[in-house]
């Protein structure tokens, strides 16, 4: 029996998740130019806060925004002492035409709410845990969108003309990969056209997740087996590693038919190829699809670029895969520590506490717990996924290619550069955050700690009383906190239930992102002469 402080629990905890999430095998290869950077705590989202994902931007009619302004003869009858009221009449074409307009605005202020959580460029300036515990966010540069429109307007390029029918084939495969939509403005009634992912871009990316969600599985099933503490585990990866191996297989064959992989990626070869030719009608291409992409809030009035998550119901849907920890992982993880380098393709996690915090005024307090559990008894249960982030307006291939440098002629921007491309990479964008982590349906069980249960009920008055949040390093377990729609800011409680020594929290919440590292960036060819470029 071990006693260990809730801050070696966080860690150890995330040490399995990040194995689970990177560690690979001729299955499921490891890639060297990820890192994983941690939401401390983790931010709570409800199904309802996307609705943007399935329905679009267009506001529809709901029942219940019906009922609130025409009650229901029950309703009615209650309020009037019993006496049935005369019916009431329906709603005037104005009226209907005001909710589906207050719909469509709590739309927008949803895409423009999740699309400024994923502008950002992750700061990978310190390699090293205490960086990532906190999602470091580099912005001494702007936002990821800012940076993005930067580039193409400071940049040049290599001048080649091409040929009439490559003219044509490249409006072609832009239109497999775009499609163009209409949307109206709810205030000005003016038509504007945007872009959105094509259908089968929405496909590539759907059976990316499902092929994702096979490769976590097998991973965590296979971790389980090489640290397991019981021979269930080791039984249970003996005996079926080859159907979870066929599922990693099966989701890549249904990759590569239903979710056209190959075409995408000779899409996005061709591209490359073309960008050898005339990099000039690219780019022009690429700040068109940003400018498409450019919507305005009608309720905040600002600018910001459609950014989705794909697919769209992932909040609803039934295919997370499920990560346990226990006693013996504790055993096999306590020792991990993680330092982030290129090299080695880490990213650090936080080495996290029992935190409880609360606000009221201008007044704020923080605690924290620094008891002790026994380890035996300590486990810990959730659903994960790993949603793709989709950006119709940023195309990274433009930005690794070999065909573009910053405007030489500009003594303010020559020496820029988006990545130097080193062990600890620097520049405006070193990294994209390219897939958001998700867990949900969270248990967390401490064994036997009557001065823990002590702590909670005090944390929870706190948190119930002033505002504030709960946490155990970047998973979120509970608080309440100001939450803002187009029908204007709201207070919200995100609960947990504590009863026998187990805290569960049933809702949804991002812990962190799945990032990609830049290469040099740019790292022109040597082999184009000076007077080629544009």
């Amino acid at each position: 029996m071990a006693l260990l402080e809730p801050s070696v629990l966080a860690n150890t905890i995330m040490s399995k998740l990040y194995d689970v999430l990177t560690n690979g095998d001729e299955t499921v290869p490891r890639s060297d130019d990820n890192f994983f950077s941690w939401c401390t705590p983790g931010i709570p989202i409800e199904p309802a806060d996307l609705e943007y994902l399935t329905q679009g931007l267009t506001g529809v009619i709901k029942k219940s925004a019906v009922d609130a302004m025409q009650p229901s003869a029950a309703a009615a009858t209650e309020a009037a002492g019993g006496t049935p009221p005369p019916t009431a009449p329906a709603l005037t074409q104005e009226q209907l035409n005001s909710l589906m307009a207050t719909d469509t605005g709590r739309l927008y202020m949803q895409a423009e709410n999740m699309a400024r959580l994923l502008d950002f460029v992750p700061d990978v300036a310190a390699g090293n845990n205490e960086q990532f515990a906190r999602m470091s966010v580099q912005n001494n540069d702007g936002t990821l969108s800012d940076i993005y429109d930067y580039t193409l307007r400071m940049s040049q390029v290599m001048k080649v003309e091409l040929p009439p029918d490559t003219v044509a084939q490249i409006e072609r495969l832009n239109g497999l990969l775009t499609k163009k939509v209409t949307k109206k403005d709810i205030i000005t009634q003016e038509e504007t056209e945007t872009t959105e992912p094509s259908d089968l871009v929405k496909a590539y990316f759907e059976k990316m997740v499902a092929y994702d969600a096979a490769a976590l599985e097998y991973n965590a099933r296979r971790i389980d087996a090489l640290t397991a503490s019981n021979s269930r585990a080791v039984h249970d990866f003996a005996i079926n590693a080859n159907i979870y191996r066929n599922k990693v297989r099966a989701a890549r064959a249904d990759w590569e038919t239903t979710g056209h992989k190959s075409d995408y990626e000779k899409i996005a070869a061709f591209f490359e190829q073309i960008g050898r030719r005339d990099m000039a009608l690219l780019k022009q291409q690429y700040v068109e699809d940003l400018e498409k992409a450019r919507l305005t809030s009608p309720v905040s009035g600002s600018d910001f670029f459609f950014t989705s998550l794909v697919p769209g119901n992932f909040a609803t849907s039934t295919g997370w895969t499920k990560f346990g920890f226990d006693a013996g992982d504790y055993e096999s993880h306590r020792s991990s520590s993680y330092n982030w380098s290129r090299s080695s393709g880490r990213g650090g996690f936080s080495c996290g506490f029992f935190s409880g915090g609360g606000s009221h005024s201008e007044s704020s307090s923080h605690s924290e717990y620094h008891g002790q559990f026994d380890s035996s008894s300590v486990s810990m249960t959730f659903e994960i996924a790993q949603i793709p982030i989709a950006r119709p307006w940023l195309h990274p291939a433009f930005l690794t290619s070999h065909y573009w440098r910053f405007d030489q002629n500009n003594v303010v921007v020559k020496g820029d550069m988006l990545s130097d491309g080193g062990t600890t990479p620097k520049g405006k964008m070193p990294a994209i955050p390219m897939s958001a982590i998700f867990v949900r349906k969270l248990s967390l069980k401490f064994g036997e700690s009557h001065g823990f249960s002590d702590y909670i009920n005090n944390a929870r008055q706190q948190s119930s009383s002033g505002g504030g949040v709960f946490a155990l390093g970047g998973f979120f377990l509970g608080g309440s906190g100001s939450h803002r729609s187009g029908s204007g800011d709201s207070r919200r409680d995100f609960g947990f239930k504590f009863e026998n020594n187990t805290m569960t929290v049933e809702g949804m919440q991002l812990i962190g992102f799945k990032c990609h590292l830049l290469p040099k960036s740019p790292d022109p060819s040597s082999e184009i002469p000076s007077n080629a470029w544009i």
